[in-house]
């Protein structure tokens, strides 16, 4: 199914957006990268990148497996512009470029033009459920299956709560970790992380023709919809300073992390149709195991001196190589070459995007290493993952482009003639 023109520009925007976001960690602490713009860096990130990336995916997605007829042009139109200026004003918010510093309100506006982008959104796809089914065969059932709209439908509902919690944070620093905090875990571990539960649960099975048993499938979802609510709670009703009990509040959501890789073992040793990219998958749940156990040592000793390396590894090393492996299956960059280039170049970019997140985990932990020439680095290993990945999209979601700027038609052919055999 092609591609609607509001997830081309969903997406699109996302690979803009993580563009700035490497360019702010090439120039590294000669702009505060980690200090003085860190929350910028996260926000263009977080929201910028990813929700950019989840939302144009779920308007592609979501009715094709729901067999609904797309959403309205304009409403879906709608949420792309209220979430890019939300996210235009809210990192103008948090630029710090001024002096004085902008008023905390001018980002808590960008983020209730995010919480209505967002809410526009969840409006769409919840509308969608009433809709008549289309009269078109469906895939078979599979164990997976039965935990995909739940944890769909409970993924909007954290994007729009941590939106509101946005909103707050520009307004006052809260109760615990604060507003800022809360709200950050509750966009990671409820809408992403629920979302790439319910997108693996999903496609994997179907992609290495293996099967869980729907126990282990209903544990996953309960566990990661558990830890997605404690987990933000916990950082309200905790004091920094005395953050130990916080991890009573992240237990189900360590156990969510544990049994996701235990159950991708699992298919990949059951696999019928064995498939190398499921390493990747595995690659990204360990930076998600790094991330979280950072976090656990950050909170026992008292010491949040590597809170950037937590942000990094479940942003861009979780959820970062997640959205790339699963872009390559679903856009296909390259494709407009050669099957056999879009795999070449899979591999290519996923290897150079770990090394570049190594390197930024290393930078952002401050007590072991400089972060001057590590940020640096990550930032240009990661632009230049950006551009080429770019490249090979921009042609695929607008096939009425030239397929690549600088190559007519002939010397595309040319290429995929030497690459068809490979």
């Amino acid at each position: 199914m092609p591609f609607s023109s509001v997830s081309r520009q969903f997406l699109t925007a996302a690979l803009a957006h993580l563009v700035a976001a490497s360019v702010v960690l090439l120039l590294g602490s000669s702009v505060g990268a980690l200090t003085l713009r860190s929350d910028f860096l996260v926000w263009i990130l977080l929201i910028g990148f990813v929700g950019f990336t989840t939302t144009g995916f779920a308007f592609h997605l979501f009715p094709t497996i729901l067999r609904r007829p797309q959403p309205p042009l304009w409403t879906a139109q709608m949420a792309f512009l209220l979430a890019e200026g939300g996210l235009v004003l809210g990192a103008v918010g948090l630029s710090q470029a001024t002096s004085p510093p902008l008023p905390g309100w001018v980002f808590s506006l960008g983020a209730l033009l995010f919480l209505g982008g967002e809410g526009a959104a969840a409006g769409l796809f919840a509308h969608q459920l009433i809709q008549p089914r289309l009269k078109t065969p469906g895939p078979e059932a599979r164990p997976g299956d039965a935990a995909t709209f739940p944890l769909f439908l409970a993924s909007w509902v954290s994007a729009v709560g941590a939106g509101g919690l946005f909103v707050l944070s520009g307004l006052a620093q809260g109760p615990g970790f604060g507003w800022w905090f809360a709200a950050v875990h509750l966009f990671v571990l409820g809408h992403v992380v629920l979302l790439i539960t319910a997108v693996s649960l999903r496609l994997v099975p179907r992609s290495l023709n293996a099967d869980v048993s729907r126990t282990a499938v209903y544990l996953l979802a309960s566990l990661a919809t558990t830890g997605a609510i404690l987990v933000p709670v916990g950082m309200l009703e905790t004091s920094p300073f005395s953050a130990a009990r916080l991890t009573i509040f992240a237990a189900p959501e360590a156990a969510f992390a544990i049994l996701f890789v235990s159950v991708l073992v699992v298919l990949v040793s059951r696999a019928r149709t064995p498939r190398a990219e499921a390493s990747l998958h595995l690659t990204s749940l360990t930076f998600f195991l790094i991330g979280g156990s950072i976090g656990l040592w950050m909170v026992f000793e008292g010491n949040y001196t590597p809170v950037v390396a937590h942000a990094l590894a479940g942003v861009l090393g979780f959820v970062g190589l997640t959205i790339l492996f699963m872009w390559f299956s679903m856009v296909a960059p390259f494709l407009r070459i050669s099957h056999a280039w879009t795999r070449w170049m899979l591999w290519t970019l996923s290897g150079i995007w770990i090394g570049g997140v190594l390197v930024a985990i290393m930078g952002g932990i401050q007590d072991w290493f400089g972060t001057g020439w590590f940020l640096s680095l990550s930032g240009a290993l990661l632009l230049g993952v950006v551009i080429v990945w770019g490249a090979g999209t921009i042609p695929v979601l607008f096939p009425g482009l030239n397929p690549l700027p600088g190559l007519t038609s002939e010397k595309i052919r040319v290429i995929r003639d030497r690459w068809k055999n490979r």
